[in-house]
């Protein structure tokens, strides 16, 4: 039994996936033989109004069409609902026994980063799983209960791979896998996934190698330009046992920063360090690794050209750059037993950066205009589907539409509970808010087409009310 893998699929397609998904599905069902590993299903082809259908795929059923295939249809299943989540894992895993060497692979498919969103008849529901509510569906599963933990967490979902979600995971998935930037929607080689568990079963690590691999050579084929709006391929595997590795020298890096903020010269090195950088999710999301190394070389050369510079000051650039290379070291550590990123694997466009494998929540749009923020959504051709949801109504406009999203991702991430590394005291959540709010409300550049003035005067309105007036090391009553 130690090759044996179930599989279970998670599976919110709204009406403009759900075609894809029954592609998926079909490729699950057709790759399962009666060999002992298992594709457990639950999928919702609707905006959770309708009926949903539980599939369980063992190989006798690879003949047959879908609806032959002993579908159990559910009424009404709410997939935003933790309680729904936590449900089909101990089911699909039933009969569990913790002493069998049998593995657990979690597919979550759906919209990202607002993950599994569905159409929302009211915005203030907020129907689709946050980090918080992943965490609490896995907390009540049977895994949880036993003490185990699940093989792998995989998300068919666009730019799940950030740091934020995986810091979430990790007491409760061994690897996590998923993409800096977006899944085509044809999803991923499900067929060729399930055969290649026949001769890497055995090792779950290195399953997490190959999936990636399989992954890009499936869309080898696929047109990345820039007229098509895809700018990249990709897929990383991180083993999330060594997750810290990346936390602990981000957090030191965010205190630094946040001390040093009243800097004119540093704030705009950060600024313009930023805009340099590589970016997702139209400018919400950054990949930390080439952040990390730009900042590290780009203080240092601000130590090295200002000539009225302290030796605090001075000092301060220092630890900043090397923190910056602690956290790109991290990285790209080859160190098996202590590396973040197992596998990470890209095919970029052409004139195009290739991301690291992990990204973070830094919102900057370096576009200049609305119309180029759209451009680079939907590509030069205007090719594209705006899958951005607004709120509370009017015109569609991508600005509404990233503003929209900024807020919802901040409420999840330092809401209650939140996610407990980006609402750590003087740590990245705090740098954000205090920290680059305020480096943007100093500069001449429009809030509002960047990051979002509303966002930032609450986070600024926040931090001044605050007993301790923001964050340590920083003066927000200097803001004026």
């Amino acid at each position: 039994m130690s090759d044996n893998w179930t599989i279970m699929v998670y599976m919110s397609a709204d009406d403009v996936l759900a075609n894809f998904a029954i592609d998926s599905l079909n490729q699950l069902r057709r790759a399962t033989l009666d060999d002992g590993n298992i594709v457990v299903v639950l999928f919702d082809p609707n905006d959770g109004t309708g009926n949903a259908a539980y599939f369980r795929f063992d190989g006798t059923n690879k003949d047959v069409p879908l609806t032959q295939a002993g579908p159990t249809m559910l009424k009404n299943v709410d997939m935003a609902d933790p309680n729904t989540l936590t449900e089909f894992i101990n089911e699909a895993s039933a009969p569990y026994d913790p002493n069998e060497s049998r593995h657990y692979c979690l597919i979550l498919w759906g919209h990202g980063t607002e993950l599994l969103l569905d159409q929302d008849p009211a915005p203030e529901e907020h129907r689709y799983l946050t980090p918080a509510k992943l965490k609490q569906a896995l907390e009540r599963s049977r895994f949880k209960e036993k003490n185990k933990k699940i093989d792998i967490i995989a998300f068919d979902a666009c730019s799940m791979s950030m740091v934020e979600l995986a810091s979430t995971l990790q007491d409760y998935v061994k690897f996590m896998i998923a993409s800096q930037e977006e899944v085509p929607d044809v999803s991923f080689p499900y067929q060729r996934i399930l055969e290649g568990l026949k001769t890497h079963g055995g090792n779950v690590e290195d399953v997490c190698m190959l999936i990636p691999q399989l992954y890009v050579e499936s869309f080898q084929d696929y047109l990345v330009t820039g007229r098509s709006g895809m700018k990249e391929i990709m897929l990383s595997s991180l083993n999330l046992e060594n997750i810290t590795s990346i936390t602990k020298p981000v957090t030191n890096l965010a205190s630094l920063l946040l001390g040093a903020v009243d800097d004119d010269a540093l704030s705009k090195t950060i600024v313009s360090t930023r805009r340099d950088s590589m970016d997702f999710v139209l400018g919400l999301f950054v990949d930390l690794y080439d952040f990390c190394q730009r900042l590290s070389t780009n203080v240092r050369h601000l130590a090295d050209t200002v000539t009225d510079i302290s030796q605090t000051e001075s000092e301060c650039y220092i630890k900043i750059s090397d923190a910056s290379n602690t956290v790109v070291d991290a990285i790209t550590n080859s160190q098996s037993d202590t590396r973040l990123i197992i596998k990470n694997a890209v095919r970029k466009g052409k004139e195009q950066e290739a991301g690291h494998g992990v990204s973070i929540y830094f919102p900057y749009s370096k576009e200049r205009s609305e119309i180029a923020q759209t451009r680079r959504l939907l590509g030069t051709g205007e090719t594209g589907i705006v899958s951005l949801a607004l709120v509370k109504g009017g015109p569609i406009n991508t600005r509404k539409a990233r503003n929209g999203r900024i807020e919802e991702l901040e409420d999840d991430f330092r809401g209650s509970p939140g996610v407990p590394f980006f609402k750590k005291e003087n740590g990245w959540g705090a740098f954000i808010s205090d920290a680059w709010s305020l480096i943007l409300a100093r500069s001449n550049d429009p809030i509002d087409l960047h990051y979002s003035a509303q966002q930032c005067a609450q986070n600024l309105s926040l931090a001044l009310n605050r007993p301790e007036g923001g964050s340590k090391g920083l003066d927000l009553q200097k803001v004026g």
